[in-house]
């Protein structure tokens, strides 16, 4: 079973004065992941890539400068970066967007039939509790498959 560790307050306090106490390091010493790499090398590969080399060149051309990556960890990555690229521009347009939305305007409210103290309903005749769904969508499992609600044997 693990054992929850604690600590007092003071060590924190301690740990926390050290850590502001730290001198700041030289940029070119800062380590930087793969992913956050490949965001920014992502145009200059992409270029690599329109003037006709391959992944697995482009990997042996970074590789020279100390970066040892394989060509499956590049795709990975560049696949990421692209789709929080795709992300962040989709998010910059909603937002944008958004600013421009015209005011709402209210509706007006539906109108009263004669028949309203005896009327039911559709979902109410039928008895799902107000759900409705559309009977073109059909529902779909864990793995994709339509799924058709079992009403033969009701």
């Amino acid at each position: 079973m693990p054992v929850v560790k604690s600590f007092t307050r003071a060590q924190w306090d301690a740990a926390a004065r050290r850590l502001d106490a730290l001198p700041e390091k030289p940029e070119h010493e800062h380590r930087v992941n793969v992913r956050d790499a490949m965001k920014s090398l992502q145009p200059q590969i992409v270029g690599a890539q329109r003037k006709g080399y391959t992944q697995e060149e482009i990997v042996q051309q970074i590789a020279q400068d100390g970066v040892k990556i394989s060509a499956a960890t590049l795709r990975y990555a560049m696949k990421h970066a692209a789709k929080e690229d795709r992300f962040a521009q989709t998010e910059k347009h909603v937002t944008t967007n958004a600013d421009a939305a015209l005011p709402r305007v209210k509706r007006a409210g539906p109108t009263r039939s004669s028949h309203t103290g005896s009327a039911r309903t559709e979902s109410q005749k039928k008895g799902d509790g107000g759900i409705t769904r559309p009977e073109s969508t059909p529902v779909k499992g864990f793995l994709g498959f339509p799924i058709r609600p079992d009403t033969e044997n009701l």
